[in-house]
């Protein structure tokens, strides 16, 4: 298969702002098909009675990173997902939330603040890999979690067109 580059990248006007603001997560399994196009899906079709749960973020508290992992020697290439955000308060529905976080294989679309969302998790799920939870010990001290989520994927992320996410979420 010939690898070949057919366009460059420029530098975009300097508008753009880092972190999320918006997670939504679902079992892996509860997605019955997704449609994409050049990088972009289109739909995303769920099973039925299943749906994204919103995770509410605290502004700069929630970051996504993907990185490639080339081989030269084996040929081979992957992208490393990783998604930490914050759960505030260790409270008993909040730890209950974060146990089945970690017994399921999940799928994840992050929203940037830029407006653009994507997709991790999409062919190999994303799976809770660190939950920390703590109390504080100053007043001003953060209780709750401190949450990861890692996926190896063998492309990089898909963004999700805007349009579909209000109807994940029903």
């Amino acid at each position: 298969m010939a690898c070949i580059i057919v366009e460059g990248v420029t530098l975009d006007c300097r508008q753009g702002a880092g972190g999320l603001n918006k997670i939504y997560l679902t079992e892996w399994a509860n997605i019955a098909s997704i449609t994409s196009s050049s990088g972009t899906i289109t739909a995303i079709s769920m099973n039925s009675g299943k749906k994204f749960w919103e995770v509410q973020v605290e502004m700069e508290d929630a970051q996504f990173n993907e990185d490639a992992t080339v081989s030269v020697e084996n040929n081979t290439t992957f992208y490393a997902q990783t998604l930490t955000f914050s759960v505030y308060k260790m409270t008993a529905k909040n730890r209950n939330i974060i146990r089945l976080y970690t017994q399921n294989r999940l799928a994840v679309i992050v929203g940037d603040l830029d407006g653009v969302y994507r997709l991790a998790g999409e062919t190999r799920a994303m799976h809770l890999t660190a939950a920390a939870g703590t109390t504080g010990k100053a007043s001003g001290d953060k209780n709750g979690y401190n949450i990861t989520l890692t996926g190896k994927e063998p492309l990089p992320s898909n963004t999700v067109s805007s349009g579909i996410i209000a109807a994940l979420l029903v």
